[in-house]
């Protein structure tokens, strides 16, 4: 994997104000790479989107690709500041052999703040041409690395943990993962599908109160479902089975 960006500081001479333009090359970067994607958006676009002279992308990234990270990074970073207190309230309860519960309520709570976090933030709205590419593999394979390394693989983990407890199965057995990937299917449609969805309910928007009314209907779904898996709990997997099954998800989720 390639490593991280260089952070060069203000201090290091050479361009003023060094986190100021480092942060606006980085938001021009995000826009350009979402419209034109990694191959179309060059280094002397994105200087020119952001208003800097085009030896400034060398400096502070030291190529497109470093830039590219950049704002990987910037966006792994602000999205765990949103979802962080969730998860480790989930690893927490499945840590503490949580009733079942407690379990899809953990659950349904890091499914809230993602939302919260994809259809408020305005932020995310600029994100989504940039993630949809990522996702559909269009960019370098290490902006893929440092989000499933730093995110996705925690959460998966995590949300993998409670389904398998629920059905009594470890957290990395197929069936659990598949259930557990097909959970946060309906998130997905209404932010990667925007655009038809909002046409489809005739919104122009997904407001505060659009959104109440989405994960009100979301969370109903996923509670009715990781209730049913309770009922089809496996007896042959003893429970310390699972719950270790967990920690080790967790172990290599970090390492």
């Amino acid at each position: 994997m390639s490593p991280s960006p260089r952070h060069r500081h203000a201090v290091d001479g050479g361009y003023p104000r060094g986190e100021e333009t480092r942060a606006r090359i980085v938001l021009a970067a995000l826009a350009l790479f979402g419209e034109r994607g990694f191959d179309g958006a060059s280094t002397r676009d994105i200087a020119e989107r952001a208003g800097v002279n085009a030896p400034a992308i060398g400096y502070y990234f030291d190529n497109k690709e470093g830039v590219y990270l950049a704002c990987v990074e910037h966006i792994v970073s602000r999205v765990w500041e949103q979802i962080a207190a969730p998860v480790e309230a989930a690893e927490a309860a499945l840590a503490s052999n949580a009733d079942d519960d407690a379990l899809i309520a953990a659950f349904c709570a890091i499914q809230a703040r993602v939302a919260e976090f994809m259809f408020i933030s305005t932020e995310s709205n600029d994100w989504r041409l940039f993630m949809a590419r990522e996702q559909a593999g269009l960019g370098p394979s290490s902006g893929f690395e440092m989000i499933e390394k730093r995110i996705s693989r925690r959460m998966t983990s995590v949300n993998a943990g409670i389904v398998g407890r629920l059905l009594g199965r470890p957290a990395d057995d197929e069936e659990t993962l598949i259930r557990t990937l097909t959970l946060n299917g309906p998130l997905l449609v209404f932010h990667t599908h925007c655009r038809k969805a909002l046409g489809v309910l005739g919104w122009d928007a997904i407001d505060a109160e659009r959104l109440a009314k989405l994960m009100s209907i979301v969370k109903q779904h996923t509670v009715t479902l990781l209730q049913s898996m309770t009922e089809m709990k496996s007896p042959k997997v003893p429970r310390e089975s699972i719950t270790q099954a967990a920690k080790g998800a967790r172990i290599r989720s970090t390492s």
